[in-house]
């Protein structure tokens, strides 16, 4: 008689529990991912921190909290986790009633990418461990690691001594809005160089002195076309690094800065393309840009932009391409770009047993090494 009223109160209690646990388990439970960081650089070190809250009486006794991310962002803590094409990690807590609980993992940034939590699956068992409740959840946030910078002290001589002829060539071309004060007249001088009021005034002949032209700008044409079927993606990320740090040296160098490259769709490019800009902060903006690239649009939809540049050439400009694709079609258009009197450097990314071949003056050869850094 005990056995059988033991046995009916631990159905009673089975069935009440159950019930509660359908009816309860998800009222007041609130969790999230964040990044520490919206935007971090290729090879520095980010977190993401879990958050869960039980705000109710009812405690969780088996909560299994699992997500995937992508396996580029390496994370130290591997307990509880399996490395695929992804990062997957089921973490399992006991959360009492009215709790919270917080876990920090760190990661490094290891590829350039736009990276966000993949899938959140949560599942909670009763206190008999006989029922499963489970539900999905997206995360919207990400997080953006940026193009990897490498040193281009030596293509940044080239772009400021292409920088240096442009502004010696544009000194012969006074902007009469920088007026800096008055000298005395020479034979050389033009007459619309005369400050005829102050002439009047002083009864000598006198003279505007202005400073030539200063707002130089850079326009960085990125191609993601290339000939090489040996490691092509290798030979791509190194093209987006040059442009990358290349823009940040110019930026730094307080020039107006744009970028443009053939790796995204033009819907893509309708919504993220940087346009022109010279503070810093643009830098950002810019590799946000380069950070959403992921394969080249063809080669025809870049000459497409230079025959569209072609259109317009600024003196003012210097053309920065970036291109291992450096074929006859794509020389032909610089060499116009050239004859309109722009100024032009076209660095070319190569593996050095394919070679570089310097057919043009504006030509710059980067050796890139086939194996990753």
């Amino acid at each position: 008689m005990h056995l059988l009223l033991i046995v009916l109160m631990i159905g009673v209690i089975y069935i009440a529990q159950e019930r509660l646990y359908r009816k309860y388990w998800k009222k007041g439970l609130r969790t999230g991912l964040f990044f520490s960081r919206e935007y971090m650089e290729c090879g520095e070190e980010a977190e993401l921190t879990l958050e869960i809250e039980n705000d109710k009486a009812l405690p969780l006794p088996v909560f299994h909290y699992k997500f995937s991310v992508d396996r580029a962002l390496r994370f130290q803590d591997m307990e509880n986790s399996v490395v695929t094409d992804y990062y997957h990690r089921n973490d399992v807590f006991s959360i009492l009633g009215h709790q919270k609980i917080q876990r920090t993992l760190a990661f490094r940034g290891s590829e350039r990418g736009h990276f966000g939590v993949e899938s959140v699956n949560i599942m909670v068992r009763d206190f008999f461990m006989s029922r499963v409740f489970a539900m999905s959840q997206k995360e919207e946030k990400g997080i953006y690691v940026f193009p990897e910078k490498i040193d281009v002290s030596e293509l940044a001589t080239l772009t400021r001594g292409r920088i240096g002829e442009m502004a010696a060539r544009r000194s012969l071309i006074e902007d009469p809005l920088s007026f800096r004060g008055l000298r005395d007249y020479q034979s050389q001088d033009p007459y619309r160089s005369i400050n005829w009021k102050q002439s009047a005034r002083t009864g000598e002949w006198k003279v505007n002195l202005v400073d030539p032209t200063q707002d130089a700008e850079v326009k960085i044409l990125l191609n993601l076309d290339t000939d090489s079927m040996i490691r092509a993606d290798r030979l791509l990320e190194e093209a987006i690094s040059v442009t990358s740090s290349l823009a940040r040296v110019h930026l730094k160098d307080k020039e107006r800065v744009s970028v443009w490259c053939n790796g995204l769709t033009e819907e893509e490019q309708s919504i993220t393309e940087p346009g022109m800009g010279s503070e810093l902060s643009h830098g950002i903006t810019i590799d946000k840009y380069l950070t959403m690239v992921r394969k080249s649009q063809g080669k025809d939809v870049f000459l497409g932009r230079i025959d569209a540049e072609l259109k317009s050439v600024s003196r003012n400009t210097l053309y920065l391409v970036i291109s291992p694709y450096y074929k006859e079609d794509l020389l032909l258009r610089l060499d116009r770009l050239i004859r309109e009197d722009a100024t032009v450097l076209c660095v070319v990314p190569y593996y050095k047993k394919i070679g570089f071949e310097s057919r043009r003056p504006y030509l710059y050869g980067w050796e890139v090494s086939e194996f990753d850094r």
